[in-house]
């Protein structure tokens, strides 16, 4: 999948679900990883690429996420290290602070057993 499939309908967006290392959001660690990575690194290993891969998901609109917040996201720009992978360099990072992100006026929330879901507005 990438951004070309949905230039038309612009309902998806690919991200990469992290937790937050630090207060600038430059270190974070993938859900499904271990290993704190910096975003604006430009070199991948293939261990660090496998634990982005595992952590990564697709959100759509409108079943899954708000339509502002599929186009919130698509705006954002690729973080050069995923920009630097064929697998990642259409995700976008989606930095998680106690398993709760704001994105357009929403509240994303994560949990392992019911991934990401809208918990309600700002």
């Amino acid at each position: 999948m990438n951004d070309d499939e949905y230039d038309d309908l612009d309902t998806a967006v690919e991200v990469v679900l992290l937790r937050a290392d630090d207060d600038r959001a430059v270190r974070a660690t993938p859900v499904r990883g271990m290993t704190s990575i910096d975003l604006t690194a430009t070199e991948l290993t293939a261990s660090t690429v496998q634990e982005l891969t595992d952590s990564a998901t697709v959100l759509s609109a409108p079943d899954g996420v708000p339509s502002d917040v599929v186009r919130a996201l698509r705006a954002a720009p690729v973080p050069p290290l995923f920009a630097s992978s064929p697998w990642l360099c259409h995700h976008r990072a989606l930095i998680l602070r106690d398993g709760r992100c704001p994105v357009a006026g929403h509240v994303l929330n994560y949990g392992p057993e019911f991934g990401v879901y809208v918990d309600g507005d700002l």
